[in-house]
């Protein structure tokens, strides 16, 4: 069926809907939450953009829904709790979507999820409309017309009660059941690997122990990156009965290939993916630099709401996988002025569910990357904010740097999706008229050295923080490349927007004069003279002509003559 009939009339039953990818549950508008409307205007324009779209249906500020993904199962928890007759649509046998008016207590409770059994959405969430394809290719039809009901109160309350016994029983268990599955196949097929299973017999097994075990079992894809994850890392070298040097020496005689990676697991390496495109990988250590209240904070909570809520970063970078939560480390704030930002960005409907925060306000502190439990590393995204608040001794020591590399790689090992850090910019960024890796970054070198990628940001205008937009720059990136470019920032929501960076972001800096020693033509002619030199040579060939000229200002000559080279700053 075509989109333009689902929207309009879905938009003539009063509520807002928005296109979907063909055949699946993905919105195609950036910011969709915002757009969706019963506008029939604007829904023939989509139309025409999106003839064979799937069609969604916002919720909030006049809707809400009840999803169960096994009805049966939801009825037997709620017990005498009945669930009332109310306008209801269902794909698949046993998994309806009932709608309701919200009331004041559902609008206090916000959006829960428990499992496979319930979901309910309050705020900034979307259903698929009847009339639409669902991947599998059943058709979401209406199976109850009746009118829109209030929730009832006992059964909100009934929910929110399923929903604190299924995470506090997650907690007690932490086995393989919802919320523990992974943790739990990751040690299954860590003791296979030891064991001397390939990938393949590592993988086979595991999928099968999912489905006689786990409760409810994993989706195969989840279960075979769990088998490729853990076939990574070498089988242990079993203790030998020869010795070096004397009979009784203590040290066994260990295969010097133990030290690299076999072909099977080059082979076997999938290849890099991304958690928002162009932008954040996963299984990566990355950063954000910047000067202290350039906004860093603020582009991180950006992202972290990209992630929860499944919406294009700046309105522009698609997030391609959601994380199964977010942590976010601060001991740089309290509870109360961070709590404000969580409010106005949007982010308080995740809180609890898939977005944890903690703050200077909590009675123990904030916990340092080691004391992180292997429950709430698997699947997550780490925010840690700053840096340097978890460097145990001095942020300009390699050797404590090291320590705090450990810990993230410790975090990639027991199943994070990846580490973000946010760190503090060199005082050399004040003068200079670019972004580099080397001033974006303070402390010591070895932090940059062992992080995937590293956005470096920075005001444009300092003098007038509120208005100002901020350079983004990938100043380190070993997958992937994106171009620099600016965003600008609600302050009211604390919302960031992307702004067209095809011509290039300029950062404001120091002016530096043309021309200084006169020598500005000569630089140019060693330049042409020399067109398939790079510019660490040509650099180097000019000081020994008595010209100072750095690699970086070559690179800009060379982009501005044609001949190859990189534009900077």
């Amino acid at each position: 069926m075509a989109f333009v009939d689902i929207a309009l009339r879905n938009a003539a039953r009063g509520y807002r809907v928005h296109p979907l990818r063909p055949k699946d549950k993905l919105p195609i508008l950036p910011g969709w939450p915002d757009q969706a409307t019963n506008d029939q205007a604007t829904i023939e324009q989509w139309a025409a953009q999106y003839p064979d779209a799937n069609c969604g249906v916002a919720v909030g500020p006049d809707l809400c829904v009840l999803e169960s993904d096994d009805l049966a199962r939801l009825k037997e928890l709620l017990g005498p709790v009945q669930v009332p007759v109310t306008y209801t649509v269902q794909a698949r046998d046993n998994r309806p979507h009932f709608y309701f008016q919200p009331t004041a207590k559902t609008l206090e409770i916000g959006n829960r999820t428990l499992s496979s059994v319930f979901e309910f959405k309050q705020t900034r969430l979307q259903v698929v409309a009847e009339g639409s394809t669902h991947p599998t290719g059943a058709i979401y039809r209406v199976i109850d017309d009746s009118p829109i009901v209030p929730l009832p109160d006992e059964l909100m309350t009934a929910l929110v009660r399923l929903y604190l016994d299924g995470k506090a029983q997650e907690t007690r268990e932490a086995g393989p059941v919802e919320g523990g599955r992974n943790n739990y196949l990751t040690s299954v097929g860590g003791k296979l690997r030891d064991a001397g299973l390939s990938r393949e017999a590592l993988e086979l097994a595991l999928l099968q122990h999912n489905e006689d075990v786990c409760q409810p079992p994993l989706e195969d894809d989840e279960v075979k990156r769990i088998a490729a994850s853990v076939a990574r890392y070498p089988v242990p070298v079993p203790v030998g009965e020869v010795f070096i040097g004397k009979p009784d020496a203590s040290e066994p005689v260990k295969d010097w290939r133990t030290h690299y990676h076999t072909k099977d697991e080059a082979e076997n390496a999938p290849d890099p993916e991304f958690l928002i495109d162009n932008f954040l990988q996963s299984q990566s250590i990355s950063a954000i630099a910047g000067f202290v209240a350039h906004k860093k904070s603020f582009i991180a909570l950006n992202v972290a709401l990209a992630l929860c809520s499944g919406e294009p970063l700046f309105g522009k970078f698609q997030v391609r996988r959601q994380p199964k939560r977010v942590l976010y480390l601060c001991p740089e704030m309290g509870l109360i002025g961070f709590s404000d930002r969580v409010k106005k960005i949007g982010l308080l409907p995740y809180v609890g569910d898939t977005f944890f925060f903690a703050t200077l306000s909590l009675k123990e502190g904030v916990p340092m990357l080691p004391d992180l439990t292997p429950e709430e590393i698997a699947g997550a995204v780490i925010f840690v904010d700053t840096a340097t608040r978890f460097v145990e001794g001095n942020e300009n020591s390699a050797e404590d740097m090291k320590v705090l590399a450990k810990s993230a790689f410790a975090l990639l090992r027991d199943g994070a999706e990846c580490v973000f850090f946010l760190c503090h910019s060199n005082k050399s960024m004040v003068s200079s008229g670019e972004l580099t890796l080397e001033n974006a970054m303070r402390g010591s070198g070895e932090l940059s050295a062992f992080l995937f990628s590293c956005w470096a940001t920075r005001m444009q205008d300092p003098d007038n923080c509120e208005t100002t937009a901020n350079v983004m720059k990938l100043v380190k990136a070993r997958d992937f490349v994106t171009a620099s470019f600016e965003i600008t920032m609600s302050s009211e929501t604390f919302r960031m927007t992307y702004v067209d960076g095809s011509q290039g972001a300029v950062v404001a800096g120091k002016t530096k004069k043309a021309n200084v020693d006169g020598k500005e033509e000569a630089a140019l002619q060693v330049i042409r003279d020399n067109p398939k030199l790079g510019a660490r040579k040509i650099a180097a060939k000019l000081a020994e002509l008595g010209i100072k000229r750095g690699p970086t200002w070559v690179g800009n000559k060379k982009f501005d003559l044609g001949l190859g080279g990189v534009k900077t700053g």
